[in-house]
């Protein structure tokens, strides 16, 4: 099998971080062994609009997985959008604000469509129901046009084409994202080494995988080479469950509200950790398993993201770093 260096470099980093340690606790592990990490595997997602054709279901992965970042807010209200007559939040408002738009007639997914959306288009896309808008929306305008670009001048603006060239991997298909698109290029520096954490081109070829049932555009034959997604929630969600522990200065910052620059050594350090704990419990979880059963990092992350996100309430006391990026 192909091995992953950016996941045996961040096991070797990890060895010497000074702001949090990992401690991968049994009831961690029984929880997590009792969960059927497998459910929905090949289905639809809830707001995926309805009657899309394949290629139509790879533009629509690729647009929210394109605009996966930053859905934090510094105040207590978030972004927030109404759609069928339900309330979301956050990344989730994201989408049924993408969903909303579609059942609107408004073609969001599709490459040529929001290569050439104005400023004004695409904010009233993103509409919230609140007075917090969508973080960072110059940006996302920014990327969407690029993305759209780059797609037309390299990929004939078929996102089919982008995946089909990877040929069933993920290892090659997350090197044709960070190479193409600048803003799926998410790499730090830690003590001097290259770190490639990839959170949003490692997410768009498990969500591929994922969707289609890893058959078809969706097989790859070494999706247990990607890593957890290294975001702000997981994270979060690994203190509260006893995972991960930051030290009292960390703490300190965090609960205060302050922000971590990119790249700094805190937010390399919570994310790098992250992986590193996920990779233990796969490891551990893997060895349970029946054998010929496949436990990958993105089913650990996929059910992190949704315990966090079911949890929330619980987990206040357990602050999210917060870092202003287009990375995650």
């Amino acid at each position: 099998k192909r091995r992953c260096r950016a996941r045996d470099l961040i096991h070797k980093l990890t060895r010497t971080v000074h702001y949090l340690c990992i401690r991968v606790n049994n009831s961690v592990f029984q929880q997590l062994q009792s969960v059927p990490l497998h459910s929905g595997f090949g289905a639809r997602d809830a707001l995926e609009p309805l009657g899309l054709d394949d290629n139509a279901v790879l533009e629509w992965i690729f647009l929210v997985d394109t605009m996966n970042f930053c859905f934090w807010s510094d105040e207590p209200t978030l972004f927030t959008v109404e759609y069928r007559e339900q309330t979301w939040t956050g990344y989730r408002a994201m989408v049924a604000a993408f969903a909303k738009a579609v059942e609107a007639g408004i073609p969001v997914y599709r490459p040529a469509y929001f290569r050439e959306a104005t400023y004004n288009q695409l904010s009233s896309i993103f509409a919230s129901t609140t007075h917090v808008t969508i973080p960072l929306l110059n940006e996302r305008v920014k990327i969407l046009h690029e993305t759209g670009r780059v797609l037309d001048e390299r990929f004939s603006g078929s996102v089919k084409q982008l995946v089909a060239a990877a040929r069933g991997s993920v290892q090659k298909l997350i090197g044709l994202l960070t190479q193409n698109f600048s803003s799926y290029c998410d790499v730090a520096y830690y003590k001097g080494r290259q770190v490639h954490f990839l959170k949003r081109a490692q997410i768009f070829a498990a969500d591929v995988w994922s969707r289609f049932g890893g058959k078809g555009i969706g097989e790859f034959d070494d999706i247990d080479s990607i890593t957890m997604f290294a975001d702000y929630r997981v994270p979060q969600c690994l203190c509260y469950l006893g995972v991960l522990e930051y030290s009292p200065e960390l703490s300190r910052r965090l609960r205060a509200g302050g922000h971590l620059p990119v790249g700094s050594e805190e937010e390399v350090e919570i994310r790098g950790c992250s992986i590193a704990a996920v990779e233990r419990i796969r490891s551990l979880l893997s060895a349970k398993s029946p054998r010929g059963q496949l436990v990958t990092s993105a089913q650990i992350d996929f059910y992190l993201w949704n315990f966090a996100k079911t949890h929330s309430n619980e987990m206040e006391d357990y602050p999210i770093h917060r870092t202003l990026t287009v990375f995650y």
